[in-house]
């Protein structure tokens, strides 16, 4: 492939010059023959001839290769997407030997990397070796934290390796790269909209302003959705988190902007009650989990609402996968019923009817 993109380019480079195969060949030392065979594909130049070619085309090396070391956010997207689709068709192995191949030939585009970790991360699982591709996952995060220059890849690749730590085990070095304590937020967004409305820019302050209500809305559920099973020794608490978090999930209309958040509330609610032993309560949480994924329309995807009018090309331009999922359809869809199926917190609960009535009824609806 690369050959004939060196074939395409040189001839269209020499045309443009206006010059010939002989000038060519004369200026770099070989035949006219020679140049003639590159032209066509069926033979290559020295890699020693390489820098002298690209000088005299004043073009860089990698411009005459063909070469492009950086993929843009758009294709990153696209191949994320084909890839995970065929993690639900493939095996993981042969899937994995793409994406190696991939990051053989740009492993200076961190932001590929970043997202070939996650990808890594989504489907993990289904690897013959799920500890090796963790270790995988980790390795890739350092390449960005060490060589990456941009803020956020790396902070990006913190956060990654900091639950692969979690998931293999090592809460240590978590508290080692993240530390123990919460910092305090100071509301710098408030301090930038105000500027950017004071020089004009009241568009871009308006959208600040709801990507970080928006932020703060989600984070608020994600928090108190994880100190739930920290809670279940204390009822009165338990129970009025879930009140709360219910209340904002109506609200602000969640399951219309990030339906995630609400699954996830409601499994971990649904356990919560299970270990309090209130399994009148688990179910009807589950319930509520079953009526959420009867509400999904696939693709999934994030975005906006009337109310957070502004949220849409935030997600377009600064979210690294788009308004995409990140995982595909159908692995979706197996996650939600087999987070009810396969969850040994449920297991109390198997014998109940209408627990065993929302497994078939959720199999039937998503067609599994």
């Amino acid at each position: 492939m690369q050959n004939f993109q060196f074939s395409s380019i040189f001839v269209q480079r020499r045309k443009e010059m206006g010059v010939t195969q002989q000038q060519v060949a004369e200026y770099v030392g070989v035949s006219k023959a020679a140049v003639s065979k590159w032209e066509q594909g069926s033979s290559y130049p020295d890699i020693t001839l390489l820098p002298k070619l690209a000088t005299y085309f004043n073009i860089s090396i990698d411009a005459l290769l063909g070469y492009e070391p950086q993929m843009t956010k758009e294709n990153i997207q696209k191949l994320y997407a084909q890839l995970a689709k065929k993690f639900s068709e493939q095996p993981f192995e042969q899937v994995q030997l793409e994406i190696e191949e991939l990051l053989s030939e740009y492993y200076a585009c961190f932001p590929l990397i970043l997202q070939m970790a996650q990808l890594y991360l989504n489907y993990y699982q289904t690897s013959e070796d799920p500890p090796a591709i963790l270790d995988r996952v980790l390795l890739l995060c350092d390449r960005v934290i060490a060589l990456s220059a941009n803020y956020k890849l790396a902070h990006e690749s913190e956060m990654i390796k900091a639950y692969v730590m979690l998931l293999t085990g090592k809460p240590e070095e978590v508290l080692l790269t993240l530390g123990d304590e919460v910092g305090i937020h100071y509301g710098k967004e408030q301090l930038i909209a105000t500027a950017l409305g004071m020089t004009g820019q009241a568009a871009k302050a308006k959208e600040i302003m709801q990507v970080s209500m928006y932020q703060y809305m989600l984070g608020t559920i994600s928090s108190a959705t994880e100190s739930l099973l920290m809670e279940t020794d204390n009822s009165k608490h338990f129970d009025e988190t879930v009140r709360r978090i219910e209340a904002m999930l109506e609200v602000f209309q969640v399951n219309e902007l990030n339906i995630n958040a609400g699954l996830v509330f409601y499994l971990k609610a649904a356990m919560g009650y299970v270990m309090q032993q209130r399994n009148d309560k688990a179910i009807e949480m589950i319930r509520k989990y079953y009526r959420i994924c009867c509400e999904i329309e696939f693709p999934l995807a994030l975005r906006g609402d009337e109310y957070y009018y502004l949220l849409d090309d935030w997600i377009a331009r600064d979210i690294n996968l788009g308004s995409q999922a990140p995982r595909d359809e159908m692995s979706i869809k197996k996650d939600l019923l087999g987070s009810l199926s396969n969850s040994p917190q449920f297991n109390c609960l198997k014998e109940n009817e209408e627990f065993k009535a929302t497994l078939i009824n959720l199999k039937h609806h998503l067609k599994l």
